[in-house]
């Protein structure tokens, strides 16, 4: 970044990264999703905040289904959750389809 004189620095806003990979299921592959978001970056903040982070329920139950590994940098925070398919509704289901 160059700085002319008398001007004022830019702060870039801090970006928030979201990464989404599904695995499992009865094939066993995995699939990937990843988005940088800095304009538009409070939308996904609210997204990522509306998201139970500390009620993920377990499903021992269902072996071939997909578990969905969410991964959410919203700086200065690193949040990161496995939600089996079965749990995987409301702002989770959100989240995922935006990615």
């Amino acid at each position: 970044m160059v700085q002319r004189r008398g001007e004022r620095p830019t702060r870039r806003r801090a970006g928030v990264s979201i990464l989404v990979v599904r695995s499992g299921g009865f094939a066993g592959l995995t699939q990937e999703w990843r988005v940088e978001a800095h304009d538009d970056a409070e939308e996904w903040v609210a997204l990522v905040r509306a998201c139970p982070w500390g009620a993920v329920g377990r499903d021992d139950a269902s072996r071939d289904r997909f578990v969905w590994r969410i991964e959410a940098r919203v700086p200065p925070r690193v949040r990161t959750a496995s939600v089996p398919d079965a749990h995987l509704v409301g702002p989770w289901r959100a989240l995922v389809d935006r990615v």
